[in-house]
């Protein structure tokens, strides 16, 4: 604030007593004023306050009345039961528990058979046998999905005295799974299952084959077989079998028809045998289902089967997967599977690390059970040019081929191309990170399966969907024409994609740059491009 000439000169001299007293008189008047402004602003920041509250009376009020008007409140009790068993199946044990406190609605729903159905036995828990117990009352007379988890530190009592009050329940089972860092343990809990289980569908077993004391080091559980036999589990469909070593005689119940055997990385001694694992399929001869992964490090190299004529005839199995070492491939000529509709092949090592070509293997499988493949997935594993031909000529109803980091080459795809060219039932193709594969070869591929020639007999199907991701010499403009002419992916599948577990076909950038690039055509309705990015 500037001061008039005459309010400087009071500052230039000394004050006069009339000066000094009109100068208290004002800093009072400011005083008085300041104080008047300070009450007036304590009585606002009161009325502040108490709109505050009421604001905060008429919120609570809103809340409670979208609480009952909330989609929650109103579902069917049907829905929120299923709501409730998912929860329970995604592994939140506590579920029933916790919905019931949430309202009247949920806590009716909360006390349905179904839910308490998933009982989960941690006997670790010195509270394991009060917390089964309630669980099985509220069940009731529901089907049972049951899990037995300890650890080795756990002395046999607790588990005996769990597995008695389970086994009571045994009629209402319908899945079993046991998780333990100890194959002793899991044998203890095999060997109290003596009751039967009339409506048991799966069994899911978690464990380690090594144990404190064992001589040999690794055991096998053989006690599966037995308890879990035709007469005690009618019923069986499905093991799932996850431990450090492969098994070294049969231990699985003759009669299931889906089996996963999943081995880890183990420092055993025992060997990976394909011997072994052959003995285990002979026995299965109504799978329908095999998923077999083993792990890349192991102690001893893969033995293969010394007997070429020795051969697992499976005449029901469909579907095969069959992931690790690419000299585990080895194992697929003394498996004979004559309807066999989808194969997976999958590799764990790197291109450069890969022991043998899986060419001579592979073929004398494909001839030897002539199978009617509908889906071949190849996944860092390579053919040469003449095994590709061979295959091709031998799967006349192949309707989807996946490819991931394949050496695969033009002339390859061409064998492809035409009203009559190999595998007319082709509609469905997905390659990855094929760095020898030009995009023209695809545009021609898809084009020439649109042509229909004048000669007698069946042609080729049209090419339904094509996915492209990672391919070097595939360029953006091949892409274009590809979504032109049929459905082009750039992107992983939204189920059945082994990718989505790796992330190594994220290709986010390339997308996005595409997206940029060609914004003006994807808006066209009229461009007839069908693209998934």
């Amino acid at each position: 604030m500037l001061l008039t000439d005459v309010e400087r000169l009071q500052y230039r001299s000394e004050p006069t007593p009339e000066t000094i007293k009109a100068a208290w008189n004002t800093i009072h008047g400011h005083e008085a004023a300041i104080s008047d402004i300070e009450d007036r602003i304590h009585d606002l920041l009161n009325q502040v306050q108490h709109l505050r509250y009421d604001q905060a009376k008429h919120r609570a009020a809103i809340e409670r009345c979208i609480g009952l008007v909330t989609l929650a409140r109103r579902l069917p009790e049907e829905l929120l039961i299923k709501i409730f068993e998912h929860c329970v199946e995604d592994g939140w044990t506590r579920a029933p528990i916790v919905v019931s406190h949430v309202c009247s609605a949920w806590r009716r729903a909360a006390h349905a058979p179904k839910v308490w159905s998933h009982v989960y036995a941690k006997c670790d828990d010195p509270q394991v046998l009060d917390r089964t117990r309630f669980w099985l009352q509220m069940a009731r007379g529901a089907y049972l999905h049951v899990t037995v988890v300890t650890s080795w530190r756990v002395p046999p009592r607790p588990i005996m005295e769990v597995m008695a009050l389970l086994l009571e329940r045994s009629a209402q089972w319908k899945s079993l799974k046991i998780e333990t860092d100890s194959m002793r343990h899991a044998d203890l809990i095999l060997a109290q299952c003596n009751s039967p289980v009339p409506e048991l569908r799966e069994v899911d077993i978690r464990t380690a084959a090594l144990d404190v004391g064992d001589p040999e080091g690794v055991s096998d559980l053989v006690r599966l077989a037995d308890r879990f036999n035709t007469s005690f589990a009618p019923r069986l469909a499905t093991v799932s079998y996850v431990s450090t070593v492969v098994p070294a005689v049969p231990i699985f119940p003759s009669h299931i028809t889906n089996l996963t055997l999943e081995v880890k990385e183990s420092p055993s001694n025992r060997p990976l045998s394909a011997s072994a694992m052959i003995g285990i399929l002979e026995s299965l001869t109504e799978l329908r289902s095999l998923s077999l992964s083993m792990p890349l490090i192991y102690e001893h190299e893969f033995i293969p089967e010394q007997d070429s004529e020795r051969v697992a005839s499976l005449p029901s199995l469909t579907a095969l997967t069959v992931y690790g070492p690419t000299d585990l491939n080895e194992l697929l000529p003394h498996i004979h599977a004559p309807s066999l509709r989808r194969l997976c092949l999958r590799s764990l090592e790197d291109l450069g690390l890969r022991q043998r070509p899986i060419g001579p293997s592979f073929t004398r499988f494909i001839g030897s059970s002539f199978p009617p493949l509908e889906l071949l997935e190849l996944h860092d594993i390579d053919l040469d040019p003449e095994t590709f031909e061979t295959c091709f000529a031998a799967l006349p109803h192949l309707r989807e081929l996946r490819l991931h980091e394949s050496s695969i080459s033009d002339a390859t795809v061409q064998l492809l191309n035409g009203p009559r060219g190999l595998c007319p039932r082709l509609k469905r193709l997905d390659l990855r990170w094929c760095g020898h594969l030009r995009g023209r070869a695809l545009v021609d591929l898809v084009r020439s399966r649109h042509v229909v020639d004048d000669l007698a007999g069946p042609v080729s199907d049209p090419i339904e969907e094509i996915g492209v991701i990672n391919c070097c010499f595939v360029a953006q403009e091949d892409v274009l024409d590809l979504a032109r002419m049929t459905v082009c992916r750039l992107v992983t599948r939204e189920t059945d994609d082994y990718c989505r577990t790796t992330l190594c076909c994220t290709n986010q950038r390339y997308r996005t740059r595409l997206r940029m690039r060609h914004v003006s055509e994807f808006l066209d309705r009229n461009a007839g491009i069908r693209l998934v990015l």
